[in-house]
């Protein structure tokens, strides 16, 4: 469990909003280099970690955790310093008023969202939009100007804190768990353990579209793809079908847009294994990577699978490392394992 909280917390420092993936492949290879033959970013930013098997015409085995968070951009530096912004995906307005953030400029500089007193307040509680709120930085404009540009970024700070029972709190565990789970599973397996050519794509802009992590795949022409994100955990406001439980490992969805045969065959491995795995349907779509990966180049066999996550796009988010830990052990098991024994 300590290399999985040593690869997430690494992850966890990056401040890739949507946009300035790239910005962190130094820190994705040092990070990685050890364990993979190649760590390469592409021109649209997506960061390819490949691990090749010491078998012969070895099959293609894609793993997609996007990397991209939710954020804001600057659009206007008012003659006071404080700072308008927009939002880069789909950020949850109500938790904006108060938070801290983190403007990314030639320098980081740290801001605070203005929030009204409740004193001065008329009743209307309706949710800000997000071009209406304000930054306050403490700087005057033209000492901003120096240090910060129109279209500079801003990430929604929220600081990585270990819970009872395994869990642990952070902004951006959507979707660094993941990733992390991936790059834990593939990075302790020997070449000649690996029935397959591993490709994780630490994959850009999900949260702006999905359209980035195409090109990765592609190029690399895979012929089975996992895409694996975060779904929405149990709580008490959220109706169970369209949620998964903590510690209950992984879940896999079922779609008209995932092989079905090798989902189900992945589900029967976890168990052979004692691995715990949820189903999910979702029929008509599911909201991942996946729903543009299952429609790329010649098309390749494609599965989803999700953790559980708290709290979603907000700075408190929550996951089990428990969770993760099984996701890892289903997606080792998988790359050591021929596709007619899954299927």
């Amino acid at each position: 469990m300590e290399k999985i909280k040593e690869i997430l917390k690494a992850l966890l420092a990056c401040p890739t909003v949507a946009g300035k993936e790239s910005s962190e492949f130094k820190t994705i290879n040092e990070l990685c280099a050890p364990y993979f033959d190649l760590i390469e970013c592409d021109n649209v930013g997506n960061i390819i970690l490949t691990k090749l098997s010491s078998k012969d015409n070895a099959k293609k085995l894609l793993l997609d955790a996007h990397f991209d968070v939710i954020g804001l951009m600057v659009t206007k530096i008012h003659e006071n310093g404080f700072l308008s912004v927009c939002n880069i995906g789909g950020i949850d307005a109500r938790i904006l008023p108060s938070s801290e953030v983190t403007i990314h400029g030639k320098e980081d500089i740290y801001g605070v969202i203005v929030s009204t007193p409740p004193h001065l307040k008329s009743g209307d509680s309706s949710v800000p939009k997000t071009e209406s709120i304000l930054i306050d930085t403490g700087y005057k404009k033209d000492e901003l100007e120096k240090i910060l540009s129109i279209g500079d970024t801003a990430t929604i700070n929220g600081e990585y804190m270990e819970m009872e029972n395994g869990y642990v709190m952070s902004s951006y565990l959507d979707n660094r768990s993941c990733a992390t789970a991936c790059i834990n599973a593939i990075a302790g397996i020997e070449r000649s353990q690996l029935e397959y050519d591993v490709y994780i794509v630490i994959s850009a802009g999900e949260e702006v579209g999905r359209m980035q992590t195409r090109v990765a795949c592609f190029n690399i022409e895979p012929d089975i793809v996992i895409t694996t994100d975060v779904n929405f955990a149990y709580e008490p406001d959220i109706e169970k079908r369209h949620s998964i439980e903590c510690k209950k490992g992984p879940s896999v969805d079922l779609s008209t847009l995932t092989d079905r045969e090798l989902s189900r065959g992945i589900v029967r491995l976890a168990k052979e294994n004692n691995i715990p795995c949820q189903i999910v349907v979702e029929p008509m779509g599911t909201g991942t990577n996946n729903d543009i990966l299952s429609i790329t180049g010649k098309g390749a066999r494609n599965v989803v699978m999700s953790l559980p996550l708290k709290s979603m796009h907000t700075t408190c988010e929550s996951v089990n490392l428990q969770d993760i830990a099984y996701l890892s052990d289903i997606l080792s098991i998988i790359a050591k394992t021929k596709e007619e024994e899954i299927c």
